[in-house]
């Protein structure tokens, strides 16, 4: 039995960057527990807020989506540029 290449694993869907699991380690947790909290907080305090506030975090969220998109294409560069630097070599 023949295993696939990266190609084709990515062709065929098996690789898929953006729908690996989000972060585990305790920094992100702890990060993201602490957001959970401080949103409520301000929700509690300022509830005639809420529709705006809500409006930030979305936004924020999709910056953060397209801050991870420039950042895996960057990686993906410098690892074709690695490769092409590794190719050279005599």
């Amino acid at each position: 039995m023949s295993t696939l290449s990266v190609l084709e694993k990515l062709y065929y869907g098996e690789i898929s960057p953006c729908s690996e699991p989000t972060p585990t380690t305790e920094r992100y947790l702890e990060a993201k527990d602490e957001v959970e909290r401080l949103g409520e907080e301000i929700i509690a305090k300022y509830p005639d807020c809420k529709e705006l506030f809500e409006g930030y975090a979305d936004a924020l969220h999709i910056t953060a989506a397209c801050e991870g998109l420039q950042d895996y294409e960057r990686g993906f560069k410098l690892g074709v540029l690695l490769m092409l630097d590794v190719m050279t070599i005599e």
